[in-house]
């Protein structure tokens, strides 16, 4: 069987190579697979699975189907790492560097509000968790994290807003928690 690799043809015409397609993509398939997987290690090997699917695939893609091909590597991407959690689910904090032009005072207290977020979609299911990375971090629009996540725009509205409330919960929990332990009140007697 004589194997078709049907490159999509850029704008100027022509056809590119697989490096040069794959390539302005890295960056975020790298980011999508970390912030699901937890692992640095992890979330290279599910972008090395990812570009070798794609490469095998790539006769599939098909850009008259109106998916771009950053939201189709994406799909594949997310696709790996979710094969990762399932087969190791040990996690680790995913942490930004502290911005260097922020106020110190201001840098540690958006840190702070950033970790407890993180801690709060850390928790979430797996389904929530995705949808969360591929709006938030990666921005992709809700049709196209359907696409990738292979459901209705409809669940992953919903899924959406099942994630806004848990984040508001454990941030809400969190802030009582404080308030009594400034209080003096151990919570756990």
């Amino acid at each position: 069987m004589k194997e078709n690799h049907h490159f999509p043809i850029p704008k100027e015409g022509g056809q590119v190579d697989f490096e040069t397609l794959v390539q302005p993509h890295l960056t975020s398939a790298f980011r999508v697979a970390f912030l699901i997987v937890h692992d640095y290690h992890l979330a290279q090997d599910a972008v090395q699975e990812a570009l070798w699917e794609a490469y095998q695939s790539l006769y599939r893609y098909d850009e008259r189907k109106g998916t771009s091909f950053r939201a189709w590597f994406i799909k594949i991407v997310t696709h790996r790492a979710l094969n990762m959690v399932r087969r190791k689910k040990k996690t680790e904090e995913y942490l930004d560097s502290i911005d260097p032009g922020q106020n110190p005072l201001e840098s540690i207290l958006q840190k702070e509000k950033e970790q407890q977020i993180w801690r709060a979609i850390q928790m979430m299911t797996l389904k929530h968790r995705s949808v969360v990375i591929l709006y938030y971090y990666e921005e992709f629009s809700i049709a196209e994290i359907a696409k990738i996540l292979g459901v209705f725009e409809g669940t992953v509205k919903s899924r959406l807003h099942k994630a806004r409330k848990l984040i508001a919960e454990k941030i809400q929990v969190n802030k009582e928690t404080q308030v009594f332990t400034e209080m003096g009140v151990n919570m756990h007697d």
